[in-house]
């Protein structure tokens, strides 16, 4: 046990003599470093020596292996970043303090006006440098072997924050699956040192700054989109009921438009808001879009298709296809020879005979009454009243003539 602490001891002051004796020359060799931190078994040795345990964990932090070429901090060395790190043994919670900030004032700075800021404003960052650049073995982004490559994005974000929605999404796959350097990543949406919450006016995310972002890579649909009458609504006033990209794509698990799950989806979509009385009637817009929808020919298709075949691509018109994707216009302010038009040009890709008389079929989304579509709310009225009537009748005939065959019976 004697020459066991012996030996241990002569190994912690062969490695203080290093660093005394290097001196300045470690900036260009860590030799007296790596010597202790180079493998588990040379720290565990070391704090041996010095009487102190160490958890699995901690143990796998404290080892640190040569910097490899192309990593940014080539040249730099521990004593730059770590200069506490000179006294022997190291003083306790030196691992507390930042070293990037030293080097990296203007990141900091970014950051602490961040959602990951120091809540006092200083140093202690509620997301720390090293959980997204890594601690020693930092690399550019466009190096494929960064933790800040596109392909590594995500893995990083998704240690701190619960959104494995953006795997499945269309985004995620693009970037995880299809190796679509330029598709999406937590970075591009939300930003990397200035991440602010989308309740943050400045921030990226925020309702009135999505169709911005979105349009960093979808410029023509964030264009159309701005100029509907959502998109209007929301950049003129701030309005908080309009739809943004994210309420009808998601934030994360973003459907591939193209598929046929969205395309059946969208009913429903649209369906959020326009069957919502709270939000149309501030309009004077009625609630009965989506009930009349899905009450014709194809929305009652469009529903068999989402409950039975959801993989299956849908023939029949949905909500967009009439009223259009991004470049929603208002009813009202489009005109009554507009919207024909389109509804028309829309009817000839399904029905290629159709003329404007066809039109006159469809109910435009309103119940019949006695003052709009009369004819149809009467015959409507009309099967009300004949149908219960004439099957009321034949019960009753029924009934009567049962209740008469039974009297003739026990009379005779």
């Amino acid at each position: 046990m004697q020459s066991k602490r012996a030996a241990s001891a002569a190994y912690l002051l062969a490695v203080a003599a290093g660093f005394l004796f290097c001196g300045q020359g470690l900036a260009a060799d860590d030799s007296a470093c790596i010597e202790c931190h180079g493998s588990k078994g040379s720290i565990t040795d070391a704090a041996g020596a010095m009487d102190l345990k160490l958890t699995p964990e901690k143990l796998d932090r404290l080892v640190v292996l040569p910097a490899e070429t192309g990593t940014v901090h080539a040249g730099i060395a521990c004593l730059d970043c770590h200069p506490k790190a000179g006294d022997i043994p190291h003083p306790e919670g030196m691992l507390n303090d930042n070293p990037c900030a030293a080097c990296h004032d203007d990141a900091l700075k970014q950051v602490n006006g961040s959602a990951h800021k120091d809540p006092a404003g200083g140093e202690h960052l509620r997301g720390t440098c090293w959980a997204c650049h890594g601690a020693h073995d930092v690399r550019p982004p466009n190096d494929p072997k960064s933790t800040l490559a596109p392909v590594n994005v995500a893995s990083r974000c998704l240690a701190c924050h619960a959104k494995r929605d953006y795997l499945i999404g269309v985004h995620g796959h693009g970037v995880q699956l299809a190796g679509l350097d330029v598709a999406a990543t937590c970075v591009s949406c939300h930003g990397g040192h200035d991440i602010l919450a989308p309740s943050e006016t400045g921030s990226r995310v925020a309702r009135r700054n999505i169709s911005f972002t979105c349009g960093k890579c979808h410029g023509r649909v964030s264009e159309a989109y701005r100029k509907s009458v959502h998109g209007a609504a929301l950049t003129a006033n701030d309005n908080p009921d309009v739809p943004t990209c994210v309420d009808c794509h998601q934030a994360h698990g973003t459907v591939d438009p193209l598929l046929p799950q969205f395309r059946l989806a969208s009913p429903a979509i649209c369906g959020r808001c326009h069957n919502n009385p709270k939000i149309m009637d501030k309009y004077g817009i009625s609630t009965a879009v989506y009930s009349t929808y899905v009450a014709d020919f194809h929305g009652t298709t469009a529903e068999l298709f989402r409950a039975a075949t959801p993989d299956q691509p849908l023939n029949q018109a949905v909500c967009y296809d009439c009223h259009g994707y991004h470049d929603v216009e208002s009813v009202t302010t489009a005109g009554k020879a507009q919207i024909q038009e389109r509804l028309l040009a829309r009817c000839q890709a399904c029905h290629p005979q159709a003329t404007t008389k066809f039109l006159s079929a469809w109910t435009q989304h309103y119940i019949p009454s006695r003052t709009k579509y009369s004819m149809i709310y009467w015959v409507k009225v009309f099967y009300q009243l004949v149908i219960p009537g004439t099957i009321g009748f034949f019960l009753m005939y029924i009934a009567v003539d049962v209740w008469g065959r039974r009297r003739h019976r026990r009379t005779s």
